[in-house]
């Protein structure tokens, strides 16, 4: 999609609005001004997307053309989608200044109409892309806009990548999220110029999410629930929205020391990497995300024979990290112990709190799981 600079992005997305990120955003906003590019990263929910609107919206003034992209995960297998949105409604526009094997190229791409390939047309697409950028920053600075970078399908990234390494002094800047889940950021810098500055986007601290809740409209949570949110939440902000809106909408507040309701919006997230769980794992899982500070030991203590075996295959599909010089058993994000908790029957959550009321060691942790 392409904006033209007297276009305006919702009030939403001011810059004032981006809690927490004030330094970052002053970073990614000083790369921009100099002419450069940005790559923000970061897990699922952690504000990527709104940090990239208020940078885009924040830039438009200054920018001649806005191209935009925001790959989705369904469509990722459809080649060159993503150059479809950049350069649609600008093909009619620059094609008559392409050479004439580079304009057919892009055309049968974008279009759909014949049967363009990299194999079969790499070059001349690869040079028409290029030319494409290069005539619209002719008129002005370009601003490309790629939104959800890791499901970018590959035909297009390849083409971008090509181009954006390429584009020497051109006024071609490029503004990129990517999700990054643990993993390197580093091959999505191949679809963005040599000058590109990658931006971690972090969890916020307790006062950023009590800040976020309060702008949201979540103000009568006590300072004791904002700080279990922030603890279940490991400081996301989507997760934290999410988790404010579930107690917001519940008719009762958990007591202290009950887990909080994980809505199903964010129990989706995990769910799909429980249910590679055998159902013994699941069990064992389950009284570890009972437990205060759970151990092998405890475990064992409480009935779970198999631990190693079963936290070893949790530990395989990324929802456990285990440490050898702490013997306590964390799972990799606070939402995968909640989210299981709040799966479990009602009944299999008893049980788990009644094995562990004769396995811990300590007496007010034994009262809490007979509680």
């Amino acid at each position: 999609m392409t904006v033209r600079r007297d276009d305006k992005e919702p009030a939403r997305y001011r810059p004032d609005l981006v809690i927490g990120r004030e330094e970052l955003f002053a970073d990614a906003r000083a790369q921009l001004a100099r002419g450069g590019s940005v790559l923000l990263h970061g897990p699922a929910g952690i504000g990527k997307s709104t940090v990239l609107r208020a940078l885009a919206a924040e830039n438009a003034a200054a920018t001649s053309r806005v191209l935009r992209c925001s790959a989705t995960e369904s469509e990722s297998h459809l080649p060159f989608l993503a150059l479809a949105d950049l350069f649609g409604l600008v093909l009619d526009e620059v094609a008559p200044r392409l050479p004439a094997a580079q304009r057919t190229a892009l055309e049968s791409a974008l279009t759909g109409r014949g049967e363009s390939t990299l194999q079969r047309d790499g070059l001349a697409l690869r040079l028409a892309v290029l030319s494409t950028l290069r005539a619209l920053s002719a008129e002005g600075p370009v601003l490309v806009v790629a939104d959800d970078l890791q499901w970018l399908d590959p035909a297009s990234a390849e083409l971008l990548g090509f181009a954006a390494r390429r584009l020497g002094d051109s006024p071609v800047r490029m503004l990129c999220a990517v999700r990054t889940e643990g993993e390197e950021y580093d091959r999505h810098l191949r679809a963005c110029p040599p000058d590109t500055l990658a931006v971690r986007l972090g969890p916020f601290s307790r006062t950023e999410v009590s800040a976020l809740l309060d702008h949201r409209g979540y103000t009568s949570l006590s300072r004791s629930t904002v700080r279990d949110i922030h603890r279940t939440s490991g400081g996301n902000p989507l997760f934290a929205l999410e988790l404010g809106r579930a107690l917001a909408e519940s008719p009762a507040r958990p007591r202290p020391g009950e887990p909080l309701p994980v809505p199903t919006s964010l129990r989706a997230l995990v769910l799909s990497r429980l249910e590679m769980l055998s159902d013994e794992a699941r069990r064992t899982l389950l009284v570890a995300s009972a437990g205060a500070r759970p151990t092998l030991a405890l475990l064992h203590a409480a009935g779970r024979d198999n631990a190693e075996a079963e936290t070893a295959q949790a530990t395989s599909l990324g929802l456990l990290v285990t440490d050898p010089e702490d013997p306590a058993l964390r799972f990799t994000h606070p939402l995968i112990s909640a989210a299981l908790y709040a799966e479990a029957p009602a009944q299999e959550r008893r049980a788990a709190h009644t094995a562990l009321s004769t396995a811990a060691s300590d007496p007010i942790e034994r009262a809490r799981h007979l509680a």
